[in-house]
């Protein structure tokens, strides 16, 4: 069993991980079909912005995945270090969630959390 989640370490199919994948590649895709609808506003910083907060609605979606994005890097720093994988791996994990989205970096870094719970101990 793994010390810190309880969980047998068999080698058994693992749904949950085969589910992150699947939303990794979803939301590498989706983020992507909406922003490439209006490609100025990939150009413009400032425009992007003004898009991003420009009534309630997209404000408070923007702000929820801000804080989202926030507490994500801090699970994932503190799991890198329970997990004994180099930090370095942040560069990767912030990349992507501001180059492509949080929707691909989470589920991503739970893909790849899985598949390192499942090292034999």
């Amino acid at each position: 069993m793994l010390k810190a989640t309880n969980l047998p370490t068999t080698h058994a199919f693992n749904s949950i991980k085969v589910l992150y994948l699947i939303l990794t590649i979803v939301g590498s895709i989706e983020p992507w079909f909406w922003l490439l609808q209006n490609p100025s506003a990939l150009l413009s910083p400032s425009f992007f912005l003004h898009q991003a907060f420009a009534n309630n609605i997209a404000a408070g979606l923007t702000t929820d995945l801000l804080i989202s994005a926030i507490a994500f890097f801090g699970f994932m720093w503190i799991e890198l270090k329970r997990l004994n994988i180099p930090r370095a791996w942040i560069i990767l994990y912030i990349g992507l969630t501001f180059g492509v989205g949080l929707s691909c970096s989470l589920p991503f870094f739970l893909y790849r959390r899985e598949q390192l719970l499942e090292r034999p101990v």
